[in-house]
């Protein structure tokens, strides 16, 4: 299983519970998707959607809107938050299983498959790929890069150090499994799509030894 059950507990406990849209993520489907362009209703999904951050942007332009999550807690929180998408929401591992029957235009992944191994992500994108129409795009953003200053604590999941947990504080404390990239592998997990942009970004925070880096990607079937 690739969701990482910590999650559940920390929604439960009020923390991550982002309600504001992503600018990075708003910025990249403008620019790069056809959310407003298209001449239908574009279909998004949203994997590890969270406590919902992103779906009043594409409750904007689309009622087309579904979204994943591994935690049964925050999906019952959305259906009540928002009830037109009560038979869009669902509860699942997207590592495993996408339980819609419906192709996509648009797959958003804000910081969720990060929390994963690399076979996990492996199986997402694969799944992925198979659930999205010809044309279509999916949007990642914050895959942490291995010059992030977290990169180097925690202990190591695999052999080649990409993933780490057992963070005891900062920003990944109590999220189970955390995954950094830099380009190579990223190309390698994305090579059966086109590379539409790649962009790698680093915040320093002033005063501190801290640096946020990481990388959002769009991708094309």
């Amino acid at each position: 299983m690739g969701f990482s059950p910590e999650w559940n507990d920390l929604y439960k406990n009020n923390k991550h519970f982002s309600v504001w849209p992503w600018s990075q993520l708003v910025s990249l489907c403008l620019r790069h998707t056809d959310l407003v362009t298209t001449e239908r209703a574009c279909k998004v999904l949203e994997v590890g959607c969270g406590a919902g951050a992103n779906l009043p942007f594409f409750l904007a332009y689309t009622d087309k809107v579904y979204g994943l999550d591994g935690s049964e807690y925050i999906i019952s929180s959305l259906k009540q938050k928002f009830p037109q998408l009560v038979n869009t929401l669902a509860v699942a591992d997207f590592t495993s299983s996408i339980p819609f029957k419906e192709n996509f235009d648009l797959i958003v992944d804000r910081g969720a498959s990060v929390h994963n191994d690399t076979s996990s992500i492996k199986r997402y994108l694969k799944l992925a790929h198979a659930h999205l129409n010809d044309g279509g795009f999916i949007i990642i953003t914050d895959w942490f890069s291995t010059k992030h200053s977290q990169y180097s604590g925690g202990a190591p999941v695999d052999d080649d150090g990409y993933v780490r947990t057992g963070y005891k504080e900062g920003p990944f404390s109590g999220v189970g499994k955390v995954h950094f990239f830099d380009s190579d592998i990223i190309k390698q997990l994305t090579e059966d799509f086109e590379l539409i942009h790649l962009e790698h970004t680093s915040i320093e925070v002033y005063g501190t030894d801290q640096k946020t880096s990481g990388w959002n990607i769009v991708l094309k079937k």
